[in-house]
């Protein structure tokens, strides 16, 4: 409850391009970047990782971008026990409970599950080479949110994805001068993102990349049908040449504000250095969009106010084959069904626990919070709904039957 994204003959085209932004790649993303809302208690169940929930997750705490919610709580007679939620970040310290030293920041579903894997497999390297670690993160978090399964073909058991919502994921444009394309076909944006250029309608595009601890970053890559390789080839030109917010040029997932900078950056471009780019056309600078893979529910919580940042002006939601994935306009855009039960675009996101932690059916206040229809989590539709996504059936949420193994990596 709420209480207040012929290459052969490109090579020169990028080439000169790149020449030309030096300068302008050293634009930084000052204020682009949330302000990440910390928990203000520090007794409870810890949870890191994914970006596309943590606001969620943040409200089921009590706290998210500035709003009081009412916490969820555990409904065992022996302590009412609460969830931590620490936003996703890149490159920063966090202390999860008192008296704890610091650990460095999981930044994405893969980067939480990482850490939590350090638990299970007892290792204590997590932020090795970062201002924080190494760090043993035993005791330091319970869990890891997560916008992804298990990788097809993962056949371990060691982590349980317990689903609790169901989000879609397609992708976001934004052009200089407003003339965007809107809608297109998976085909058509494995092209995109193969190629790093092509069209959309009949607005030139060019292809950014999430940074890769996203969940998000292999959500898309299989939405889209393209190799990570191939991916990182195709978004070279956004990443390479308009090389911001970091040093890897990707972009913090579901972050519109960053993605107007790489439009803007490229429509301040000679026109001469744009033509050609795309199918040897001529082609105004100012005309040529930039996407990226986006959460539909990101879009609506950002959108309406429940969530930072903003996407700002001219950053909207592309369509699929003419299927829409939000409706409305701001303040008041909603989740549309049809689009997050798509098979290919639509996906549910997750908790991610050690499996016999999870497993423990004496621990009666995690059981009371996360597992089965009638648990805390699964039970706070309101909650869900009003940050972008749309509640799971009784029949899936809750489930803790979809297993996986353990993540490797330090951050």
């Amino acid at each position: 409850m709420m209480i207040k994204s012929t290459r052969k003959s490109k090579v020169v085209k990028v080439a000169a391009v790149a020449a030309a932004l030096g300068s302008l790649a050293a634009i930084g993303f000052a204020g682009s970047s949330p302000a990440q809302a910390d928990p203000k208690q520090y007794e409870g169940l810890v949870a890191v990782g994914s970006d596309t929930t943590q606001d969620v997750t943040n409200a089921f705490a009590g706290f998210s971008s500035g709003i009081n919610y009412t916490p969820l709580q555990s409904s065992v007679a022996s302590g009412l026990t609460q969830m931590i939620s620490f936003d996703a970040g890149a490159t920063s310290c966090i202390a999860t409970k008192t008296g704890a030293g610091l650990m460095l920041r999981p930044n994405g579903s893969t980067g939480g599950r990482r850490a939590l894997s350090q638990i299970g497999q007892g290792v204590s390297t997590w932020g090795t080479g970062s201002p924080c670690g190494p760090r043993d993160p035993s005791g330091l978090i319970d869990f890891a949110r997560s916008s992804s399964g298990p990788a097809t073909g993962d056949t371990a058991t060691v982590l349980t994805y317990v689903p609790f919502a169901r989000d879609a994921l397609t992708f976001a444009y934004y052009s200089a001068d407003g003339t965007s394309g809107t809608d297109t076909t998976q085909a058509n944006l494995d092209t995109i993102f193969t190629n790093g250029t092509g069209v959309i309608g009949t607005t030139p595009v060019i292809p950014c990349g999430i940074q890769t601890s996203s969940g998000s970053y292999g959500s898309w890559n299989g939405n889209v049908g393209v190799t990570n390789v191939e991916m990182e080839a195709g978004t070279a030109l956004c990443r390479g040449v308009l090389g911001v917010p970091d040093t890897t040029g990707r972009l913090q997932e579901h972050n519109g504000a960053q993605l107007k900078i790489k439009g803007d950056l490229v429509a301040a471009l000679s026109n001469s250095l744009c033509d050609g780019v795309v199918g040897g056309a001529v082609v105004p600078c100012t005309n040529v969009q930039v996407i990226i893979g986006f959460s539909a529910s990101q879009f609506v919580a950002r959108s309406n106010g429940l969530a930072d940042p903003n996407p700002g002006p001219g950053v909207a939601l592309g369509s699929i084959a003419g299927l829409p994935f939000v409706t409305g306009t701001a303040p008041n855009v909603l989740a549309n069904p049809a689009g997050y039960a798509n098979t290919t675009f639509g996906r549910d996101v997750y908790n991610v626990f050690l499996s016999p932690i999870i497993d423990d059916t004496t621990n009666g206040a995690l059981q009371s919070l996360f597992v089965g229809p009638t648990s805390a989590v699964c039970s706070a539709d309101t909650t869900v709904t009003n940050l972008g996504f749309i509640p799971l059936s009784n029949a899936a949420c809750g489930t803790t039957t979809l297993r996986g193994g353990y993540f490797t990596g330090n951050s």
